[in-house]
């Protein structure tokens, strides 16, 4: 938007209806071409997972599940007479049960036109921040009492570097972590390597646990990879293993290394501060707690400093 607005053709500067429109399109168009790249490798998973014949893995999962009611029937969690695959299929049943075609068709219907909603009012709303970038702020600045105007003006000009600061370096962190990923797993010879990278990368912004769920969901789509093939189970342990290793030494490196650093220096925090910051949230509004502690955290410091100074803060930070 910035850099739009100083271009100049015949001593003439683009507008910034214009700007911001530019600006928009540009974001929406690298969404649809990310969207883009990977509905490939989607369509080719599905692909594979309704190509696998259930009868081919029946005797294994036979098997397996014996395994497991031995198992349980030695520790007392099952009776004689129980067996996993029954209370298995019992729960699928109520399961099944439950679900209603008119009420799924109608959530359907409902999410859809949220979805397009929603859409419409983040497209809508991101044009006009974008065209009178000040609107909402001077909205909020009308509502404050005169004399709290300055501290207004003062924790706006701060929480803004602070939040330009925090985002750049949760962006720059993902990228980092999704590349490291998607090439650990491309040179361990890991199915989809390319798409469990890019999961990564997305889940990352979760802070400490979205590593892991991107794991969980790759593992299960190199798995179905592996399927038609009829791995062996020291193959699926191998790749089990490999899995393990690679995301244990980059989230490591990540988490003492790469995090500490952008992070610490961009919202100016100790590390251990945003660790247990981090912790609370997660206890308070979990997901999406975790995702918007750090940022939350510094407008609260940034608020507490101003108002608050000359008891918390010396010229040198926090007492």
């Amino acid at each position: 938007m910035r850099l739009l607005e100083k271009i100049k053709i015949k001593n003439k500067t683009c507008p910034s209806s214009l700007a911001a429109a530019i600006t928009l399109i540009v974001l929406v168009g690298l969404l649809f071409a990310g969207f883009y790249i990977l509905i490939p490798f989607i369509i080719k998973e599905i692909e594979v997972i309704s190509a696998i014949d259930p009868t081919l893995y029946a005797n294994a999962l036979e098997t397996w599940l014996q395994q497991v009611d031995l198992y349980l029937y030695e520790y007392g969690f099952l009776k004689e007479n129980e067996h996993v695959s029954d209370i298995l299929l019992a729960q699928m049943n109520s399961f099944i049960s439950t679900i209603s075609l008119s009420n799924l068709a109608g959530n359907l219907f409902s999410f859809i036109g949220a979805l397009f909603i929603l859409v419409f009012a983040v497209i809508f709303l991101s044009f006009f921040a974008l065209k009178d970038k000040e609107i909402f702020f001077k909205m909020i600045r009308r509502a404050i009492p005169v004399s709290f105007r300055d501290n207004y003006d003062r924790i706006l000009a701060q929480t803004r570097v602070q939040v330009v600061r925090y985002f750049a370096g949760v962006f720059i962190d993902n990228i980092i972590v999704g590349v490291a990923i998607g090439l650990a797993c491309y040179f361990a010879n890991i199915p989809n390597a390319i798409l469990i990278g890019v999961l990564t990368g997305i889940f990352n912004i979760i802070p400490y646990v979205g590593p892991f769920i991107a794991m969980g969901l790759g593992l299960v789509i190199s798995i179905t990879s592996l399927l038609p093939a009829n791995p062996t189970v020291e193959m699926l342990s191998l790749l089990l293993w490999k899995m393990a290793i690679i995301f244990a030494v980059i989230k490591a490196i990540d988490m003492f290394v790469l995090s500490p650093i952008i992070f610490g220096k961009s919202v100016q925090v100790h590390p251990v501060e945003i660790f247990i910051v981090i912790l609370l949230a997660g206890y308070l509004g979990g997901m999406t707690g975790m995702i918007f502690a750090v940022p939350a955290y510094s407008m609260i410091r940034i608020i507490v400093k101003e108002f608050f100074g000359n008891y918390y803060f010396d010229n040198e930070g926090m007492r």
